[in-house]
């Protein structure tokens, strides 16, 4: 499959417009990918041309990223739950694989815990409420230089201050909410991530219950993209065994 060859597609939330590479295949499941912060869905084209034409694809720019308005908002991990949320009941009738890295891994659990997937799969994801206050202790300067960082692939300043710095307590993840995921759910990681440490992958995966880790030797913080095929077969192997259980 081919990233460039899917639609283009525009869905309007109550938040703001969302754009997304679709590709309608004959299965019954629907993979949707949710990129991590200052990226867009062109972050998944290496792992899309891993994927068969026979499965259904939605790869959308989260608010404030891509294509997607960027609105004059606060850009809470809630907001942008709510609004994937009503891209993802737009899209009715198949079962629904919700996948996503780093940034967009917390926003995916985020929506996971409130029952609206089918499946989980986590990559390198963020959002654990040590992971934050861990990183901030050690570089207080951290949060200006991820946004600088950022800037290279998002012009949109304001997205990225107010997504590192609107965060609630509400927003974190802890072992509590994670155990309110009830399906089938994958962690998958590097285990040389330097951005979000690997330690926290065994923090997910015993806090979901049931979920299955594969951990990727010599892998960073991105393998969806570093080690594509290998994160695209585990992916697709997941989805053929596992059934909803709870």
């Amino acid at each position: 499959m081919d990233y460039k060859s899917m639609a283009d597609m525009h869905f309007s939330s109550s938040l703001g417009s969302i754009h997304y590479k679709f590709h309608k295949g004959s299965s019954e499941k629907t993979l949707v990918l949710l990129h991590g912060f200052g990226a867009s869905s062109l972050s998944w084209s290496r792992f899309i041309e891993q994927l068969p034409d026979e499965l259904n694809i939605v790869a959308p720019d989260l608010l404030g990223h891509g294509s997607s308005a960027a609105p004059k908002m606060e850009y809470t991990i809630s907001n942008q739950a709510d609004s994937i949320k009503e891209l993802l009941k737009s899209i009715s009738g198949q079962s629904m694989a919700l996948m996503g890295h780093s940034y967009g891994g917390w926003i995916a659990a985020v929506i996971a815990m409130q029952g609206i997937a089918d499946y989980l799969i986590l990559e390198d994801a963020a959002g654990i409420t040590k992971f934050d206050d861990e990183r901030l202790a050690n570089d207080p300067d951290f949060a200006e230089k991820l946004i600088k960082e950022a800037l290279v692939t998002n012009p949109n300043e304001h997205v990225l201050r107010s997504i590192i710095y609107s965060r609630t307590q509400a927003d974190y993840l802890t072992c509590e909410k994670l155990s309110r995921i009830r399906v089938p759910s994958l962690i998958i990681w590097g285990n040389e991530d330097l951005m979000v440490p690997v330690k926290f992958a065994y923090t997910f995966n015993s806090c979901i219950s049931g979920s299955e880790i594969l951990i990727l030797e010599g892998a960073k913080h991105t393998p969806h993209y570093t080690d594509a095929k290998k994160v695209a077969d585990k992916v697709l192997s997941f989805l053929a065994q596992r059934k909803k259980i709870f």
